[in-house]
């Protein structure tokens, strides 16, 4: 396993995606390669050493936090005229909305209605 040592003046909290150690001047640590990757790139930072000088288990890459999510249903709300936008409103989310409002009124409260019962299905 490759070993980087930090040859920074001060304590440093490294900012590379997937790493962010803590490191004290000239400290020596084991860590994988695709971290030693990532750290030798800023070559007046960190330094690969030849010599053994730390025993500890590698450090390897955090994992992402981010978690793969269902994508909302797509829905062309702007391709629907008036009596589709109230049917759907209707249909789906048993709202009633008021005929005599504009196309663009009701457009925008049938999307604020998808969004809010859409997310509420999502937070369950």
């Amino acid at each position: 396993m490759p070993q980087v040592q930090y040859i920074g003046k001060c304590d440093k909290l490294d900012s590379i995606r997937g790493v962010g150690l803590h490191w004290s001047p000239g400290q020596v640590r084991n860590v994988t390669s695709g971290v030693a990757e990532r750290l030798l790139h800023y070559s007046d930072t960190w330094v690969k050493m030849d010599e053994d000088a730390v025993d500890d288990d590698p450090i390897d890459l955090a994992p992402d936090d981010k978690v793969a999510e269902e994508p909302l249903p797509v829905v062309d709300f702007h391709a629907m005229d008036k009596k589709a936008l109230v049917e759907w409103a209707e249909t789906k989310y048993n709202e009633r909305l008021d005929k005599r409002q504009s196309e663009d009124t009701i457009r925008h409260k049938v999307i604020a209605l998808f969004g809010r019962y859409e997310m509420d299905e999502e937070s369950k």
